[in-house]
């Protein structure tokens, strides 16, 4: 019978769990030290995706064997998962000893788990906050492994689940260092990062600086909640016509809208949806574009000249403001 030695298992896997390594990373390891040492084919992770659905995220195969991770996209949880999951209740975790007969059982899972060449199994669930978000496991483990396989199966929820809680974190936290909290926008140290690292400077690029008219005088007259309505309501406008990837909020009422690829004539039809969404809406605000064939010229060239451009537009739209106030002063 195939012997682990179960104090040393868990030793190693929270020497991985407390390295200083990204949970990504450390998840990737700590498959890959399961699947070499219970001497099995695959060891996976598979994820809620909140819709019914599970996506299978994480994925170490012994050399030989084929990933499947790309085609386990998407299980089904009715009529297909759900039979693991009322057993998880039960006993924790499933041993199929032989799939011809797990057959018997559960015939939508029989054919999900066929084409992958599956003999044997071992799956225990992923538990955080007293809710399941998913399982793990091991494919084809030897049959003398069987029950050390499982025992190590259930020790180890604990490590995984500790391991995606912090990788969530770290999503939350990196996302609130490069978004902004109130439009979910790119903020401007996101924008900078972007430049710097992943545009082709080859593609020519499109700026807009955009500025909301008003602003001010909404919070000062009808409160900062309201404020913050017109804000996000005028992010559904920018989100609209140049998806919600490419628009970063740089300050208060401030937002630069970066395209990459773009060609010199969208400005004009940029400019007349922009127009008819701030009618739809009753929102205004005052924008300004700069275009070049490639992106090798100074980033602060392109929002300077965007920047002057909006201002423009700005002082256009004051003055027409101060005509309609000194009209109606007259009357």
């Amino acid at each position: 019978m195939g012997k682990i030695n179960h104090e040393k298992f868990i030793t190693d896997m929270i020497r991985y769990a407390s390295s200083a390594e990204s949970p990504e990373h450390i998840i990737n390891q700590i498959l890959k030290y399961i699947c070499e040492n219970l001497k099995s084919d695959r060891a996976y992770i598979f994820e809620d995706n909140g819709d019914g659905t599970y996506d299978n995220t994480y994925e170490w195969c012994r050399e030989g064997v084929t990933q499947e991770i790309d085609n386990l996209k998407n299980v089904p949880y009715d009529g297909a998962l759900e039979v693991w999951f009322r057993e998880y209740e039960k006993s924790h975790n499933i041993m199929i000893q032989d799939l011809e007969e797990y057959r018997k059982i559960s015939e939508p899972m029989y054919q999900i788990l066929k084409p992958q060449g599956i003999k044997t199994l071992v799956t225990g669930p992923i538990e955080i906050n007293g809710k399941y978000i998913g399982f793990y496991g091991v494919d084809n483990p030897p049959a003398a492994y069987m029950n050390n396989t499982s025992v190590l199966i259930n020790m180890m929820e604990f490590v995984i689940s500790m391991m995606i809680r912090l990788r969530d974190y770290a999503k939350v936290v990196e996302r609130s260092a490069t978004h902004d909290q109130l439009t979910n926008c790119k903020n401007r140290r996101a924008m900078q990062w972007v430049y710097d690292t992943e545009f082709d400077k080859e593609q020519s690029m499109m700026v807009m600086m955009c500025d909301l008219n008003g602003l001010k005088k909404i919070n000062d007259t009808k409160g900062h909640g309201f404020g913050d309505r017109y804000i996000c309501d005028a992010v559904e406008i920018l989100n609209a016509c140049f998806e919600t990837e490419n628009v970063y909020r740089v300050g208060g009422d401030e937002f630069v809208v970066i395209l990459m690829g773009a060609k010199p004539e969208q400005i004009e039809q940029y400019t007349e949806k922009l127009n008819m969404y701030q009618e739809l809406k009753k929102i205004s605000m005052s924008f300004g574009f700069a275009y070049r064939h490639n992106a090798k010229e100074p980033f602060d060239n392109l929002l300077r000249e965007a920047d002057r451009k909006m201002y423009q537009e700005k002082e256009k739209y004051y003055r027409e403001m101060d005509k309609i106030s000194r009209k109606w002063g007259r009357t």
